[in-house]
C-alpha cells in the first residue's frame, strides 16, 4: 500500500515538472461576437461562419453586407474581427464576381478558384434587444442558400435561432 502511495505521489509531482520552452502561455480564446450587444450583425455572421466552416471546408470564403443591390465589404473593424475568429475567412477583396460566379482572385489561373460569399442581408432591429436578418451563402448565379434568423439580447449575449418564413399557404 505504501509503495502505491509513493508511486501516486511521484506521478502527481512529475505532472508539475517544467518543460523546456513550455513557459509560453496559450492564448485565451477570443470572445464570441455574440457577447457584444452593439454589434448584432457581426454576431449573426459569426454564428453563420461557425456552421459554414464546420460543414464546408472549401471553397475560399469571404463575407459581405448586401443592401439589396450589390454585396459590399464590411467595415474594416468588422471584417478583421471575423477574420480573427475564423482564420480561413478571406478578405472581401479576394472574392471577385466573374461571369456570374464568385472566384478567388489570388488563385493561379489554372487552379480551382471557386469562392463563396456569405452575405448579411435585410438586417433590421426592432429595438436594441431584438433583430432579424438573412444570411445568404452565394457561389454565383447558379448556387445560393438563404436562411432567416431572429436574435434576442439576453443575459448571456445574443441568442440566435432560425426564423422560418412562410412564403405561401
Amino acid at each position: 500500500m505504501r509503495g502505491l502511495l509513493k508511486m501516486a505521489g511521484l506521478v502527481a509531482v512529475s505532472g508539475c515538472a517544467a518543460v523546456p520552452g513550455g513557459d509560453e502561455a496559450m492564448p485565451a480564446p477570443l470572445p464570441k461576437l455574440s457577447q457584444q450587444q452593439d454589434t448584432p450583425q457581426l454576431a449573426l455572421l459569426d454564428y453563420a461562419l461557425i456552421d459554414h466552416f464546420a460543414t464546408l471546408p472549401k471553397p475560399t470564403t469571404c463575407v459581405a453586407a448586401n443592401d439589396g443591390r450589390t454585396p459590399e465589404a464590411l467595415d474594416t473593424e468588422g471584417e478583421t474581427a471575423l477574420m480573427e475568429r475564423h482564420p480561413r475567412l478571406a478578405p472581401f477583396t479576394r472574392c471577385v464576381l466573374s461571369d456570374g460566379n464568385w472566384i478567388d482572385a489570388e488563385v493561379e489561373e489554372d487552379a480551382l478558384n471557386e469562392a463563396m460569399v456569405v452575405e448579411l442581408a435585410n438586417f433590421t432591429c426592432a429595438d436594441e434587444f431584438s433583430c432579424t436578418g438573412w444570411v445568404r451563402k452565394v457561389r454565383g448565379i447558379d448556387g445560393m442558400t438563404t436562411s432567416r434568423f431572429g436574435m434576442e439580447w439576453g443575459a448571456n449575449g445574443w441568442v440566435i435561432a432560425p426564423a422560418p418564413v412562410r412564403i405561401a399557404e
